[in-house]
């Protein structure tokens, strides 16, 4: 038995991490919010810094809920394809246009929001196109361990402290087994 479009519209919403907007707070109040601050981040525009959404401790600890479930690679296998381990390194300029020019090709085909954890209480919101831009004020070498990932689930990172990232990218054929019992 095939399971109806309207079903498959379901599982998507299903699988989808949805913010509360309610409990978006204001750059100021994030305990990160330095790294977008003009003497840390000049190139940013107000604009962009509009783009990134920091949520609230309450929020931050009920999207990790969600997360944690992302993070336990036996919950990704058979639904998600991992890539190899690729180097994160920020120490040149040409290394930061290597990373994100990899990651856009492996992200390309998906266009929706990110959401970036670094632990249980700080975590926010931004488009795919400001993390790709300035990833390097997302992720620090030596202290940062991030899961980033996609609103509809599609995909999840890991970057890790020694400047290292993985991800894992959904199985297209899998969301279309999931509608077939």
């Amino acid at each position: 038995m095939v399971v109806c479009i309207a079903d498959f519209e379901r599982l998507n919403k299903l699988l989808e991490i949805i913010i509360d907007e309610r409990e978006i707070i204001q750059m100021s109040e994030f305990e990160l919010g330095w790294r977008w601050a003009k003497t840390h981040s000049p190139d940013i525009s107000k604009l962009e810094i509009e783009q990134i959404l920091p949520v609230s401790d309450i929020e931050s600890r009920r999207l990790n809920k969600v997360i944690q479930y992302f993070e336990n690679d036996s919950n990704l296998r058979g639904k998600y394809t991992e890539s190899d381990w690729m180097r994160a390194s920020s120490e040149s300029d040409e290394k930061i246009e290597k990373f994100r020019k990899n990651l856009d090709a492996i992200l390309e085909k998906w266009e929706e929001g990110v959401i970036i954890t670094w632990n249980r209480h700080i975590t926010l919101k931004t488009s795919k196109e400001i993390f790709l831009k300035y990833w390097t004020d997302f992720l620090y070498p030596s202290s940062d361990d991030v899961t980033i990932i996609s609103e509809k689930t599609n995909w999840v990172m890991f970057y890790h402290h020694i400047e290292v990232a993985n991800i894992w990218t959904r199985i297209s054929e899998n969301r279309e087994q999931l509608l077939t019992i």
